[in-house]
């Protein structure tokens, strides 16, 4: 049995819906066409059904803002037989606030509104498939599925590799990494949580890829993606976050990365500029 994600349009496409494809505040669900199908093959194309099911966890439930969310693995086969891959999302009160929310949000509310913004711009990202809320009494209910990535691996997973991989390998994952954070600067967004765990690199199609093959990179996890304020100070904060984890890049990687982030030379004063000042806040956080 072979394992793929559900048939769904690409980004910048519209969706299908069903039930709706109303906006994911209040009550009105949101359900891409083929996974629809997929879901009602398994009687689970409900809210209360996918809140019911068993599902593995692939991570400890996340107990910040006085709620709980949790990711789960949930592995469908369609009538081909074919075995398909989805991360089902699930969270009571775990809320975020905001100057138009005051009262609080589900943030896979956020992250379902965040996916569909980066996908009408053209920034690549993972895809959501069925989004829900629900409130009960005292309680706030919020349902999110996520198509697996197939046939990518997060930056975590390059960065343990790191002294295996030959220059034109680490080249490819620096350069595919540096193209998706300055699509999504440019765009005037700050990501707000960018672990290297966040970014999915695609894999190459063999051992010996050929010299027109490039890397590509997915970005996921975007529940705190938010408009710039300031935006070189929260340029340098996405950065950061990079910078203090892969601690296995050398100086000319990290030059390598900024010169590609900035679209400048590796040697230019401006990457230059860019290296001092994350070295500068290094230097700051270890005082």
């Amino acid at each position: 049995m072979t394992h793929r994600s559900p048939i769904h349009p690409s980004a910048g496409h519209t969706a299908t819906t069903s039930p709706s494809a109303t906006a994911p505040r209040g009550h009105g669900d949101y359900c891409e066409a083929g996974l629809a199908r997929l879901l009602e093959q398994h009687d689970l194309n409900s809210f209360d059904a996918l809140w019911q099911v068993a599902a593995h966890d692939v991570d400890a439930p996340n107990r910040e803002r006085g709620g709980v969310s949790t990711v789960s693995l949930l592995t469908l086969e369609d009538e081909d037989g074919n075995s398909h891959r989805l991360y089902l999302k699930r969270q009571t009160n775990h809320l975020g606030r905001s100057l138009a929310r005051p009262l609080g949000e589900p943030t896979f509310s956020r992250e379902w509104r965040a996916i569909r913004h980066y996908h009408a711009l053209g920034i690549p990202a993972v895809d959501a498939g069925w989004y829900g809320e629900r409130r009960a009494g005292r309680e706030w209910r919020a349902i999110l599925i996520t198509f697996d990535l197939a046939g990518r691996d997060d930056l975590d997973h390059w960065h343990e590799r790191w002294a295996e991989l030959d220059a034109g390998m680490r080249s490819q994952v620096i350069t595919a990494s540096a193209r998706l954070v300055r699509e999504i600067h440019q765009a005037g967004l700050m990501h707000g949580c960018l672990f290297p765990k966040h970014l999915f690199l695609s894999r190459p199609p063999s051992e010996s890829p050929d010299s027109t093959w490039q890397m590509d990179a997915v970005i996921i996890d975007l529940e705190k993606t938010r408009r710039f304020v300031l935006r070189r100070h929260e340029c340098l904060r996405d950065l950061y976050v990079l910078w203090r984890r892969l601690k296995g890049w050398q100086h000319d990687e990290w030059r390598q990365f900024l010169a590609v982030y900035r679209d400048a030379d590796a040697q230019s004063a401006e990457v230059s500029q860019w290296l001092e000042q994350l070295e500068a806040r290094a230097a700051r956080k270890r005082r």
